[in-house]
């Protein structure tokens, strides 16, 4: 039943990869729901925003940052679990 150390590794890294996947996913549901509601509530005149464009920096400034997220945590999330690994060997050691 025991495997052996890097088929542990390769197990870790796939969990911490499919992890991060889900967490990428919520943020995208989060983030359509609240700028769906933010865009909603501007165009019914509900909140005023001067100027008219203005509306927009919170999808796009949002819409940035779930880029960087999905770059640097889902696309890099095998890189981090190595980076984490040579870490501890190092204390190990």
């Amino acid at each position: 039943m025991a495997g052996t150390l890097d088929e542990y590794k390769r197990v870790f890294r796939e969990a911490t990869v499919s992890d991060q996947m889900k967490l990428f996913q919520l943020h995208i549901v989060i983030y359509l729901v609240v700028n769906a509601i933010w865009l909603a509530l501007n165009m019914m005149g509900s909140i005023m925003i001067e100027p008219a464009w203005a509306m927009y920096y919170s999808p796009v400034g949002w819409g940035l940052l779930i880029i960087v997220h999905y770059w640097f945590y889902v696309r890099g999330a095998e890189n981090l679990c190595k980076l984490r690994e040579e870490m501890v060997e190092a204390k190990i050691r």
